[in-house]
């Protein structure tokens, strides 16, 4: 039997000593990065009042910066991975992702997007054919199939829940095998993976109340949090300071 959800956070703030800074300013940074680049093309959208090429660039440049936005949260992991090991990181980890075939991440990034798509795709035909035609019932059946589609979302997002972190560990592992790697350590563990997530979603709610401020010290644990339980569910050996002290 693994760790209890508790144990995994107590690890995980031990591991995030003398490390929120660097976590935080990472963070910090990759959001930066994305929104600086993101903004010009929603202005140009909100100006030209939703206009079809202007909204078409705006979807265009968010898809790509999603992919770039990926592969530097990749860069923030492999921080957090040193951090659970006693290793040095440093602020350029957050691009090191870039040159360490990016394109395995682009590909996952897209087939989440593709599953995520497909999910909603259903729901979303429903409502509006129920929408334009004033029918009701549609209506009803297209919200039950969005809520079908959240649940069938959310169970594959357990079951495929460690691939990023995989994908981060081993650079000669493409996005297939990352997601039949994760499939295989989640046999057992998707309960636990949803209980540590659901047991954010107090904290989650007032980093948000705190207009997003707080989100800067909870994302940072979160990820820890996420480390942990990976080396948990796979074995691998990782620095527990109270141990090591005892």
């Amino acid at each position: 039997m693994g760790r209890t959800s508790a144990e995994l956070k107590r690890i995980s703030r031990e591991n995030m000593i003398g490390h929120w800074g660097l976590a935080i300013g990472a963070s910090l940074l990759s959001g930066l990065i994305v929104s600086a680049a993101l903004m010009p093309f929603y202005f140009l959208m909100v100006v030209s009042r939703s206009g079809t090429v202007q909204s078409a660039a705006y979807l265009i440049a968010a898809l790509i910066l999603g992919m770039v936005a990926m592969i530097m949260q990749c860069g923030i992991l492999q921080m957090h991975l040193a951090f659970s090991r006693g290793q040095n990181a440093e602020l350029k980890m957050l691009f090191g992702e870039f040159v360490r075939r990016p394109e395995r991440y682009i590909l996952a990034y897209l087939l989440v997007l593709g599953v995520t798509f497909l999910c909603m795709l259903p729901g979303t035909i429903c409502v509006a054919v129920g929408d334009m035609g004033g029918a009701v019932l549609a209506v009803v059946i297209g919200i039950l199939l969005y809520l079908a589609g959240i649940g069938v979302f959310v169970a594959l997002a357990l079951r495929y829940g460690l691939a990023v972190l995989l994908l981060v560990e081993d650079p000669q592992m493409n996005a297939i095998e990352a997601f039949q790697e994760s499939a295989h350590f989640m046999e057992g563990n998707k309960g636990r993976m949803l209980y540590i997530n659901l047991s954010f979603l107090g904290w989650s709610v007032l980093g948000m109340l705190s207009c997003g401020i707080g989100m800067l010290w909870v994302v940072p644990y979160m990820n820890q949090v996420m480390v942990s339980f990976y080396y948990d569910v796979t074995q691998e050996p990782e620095q527990d300071v109270s141990y090591m002290e005892s």
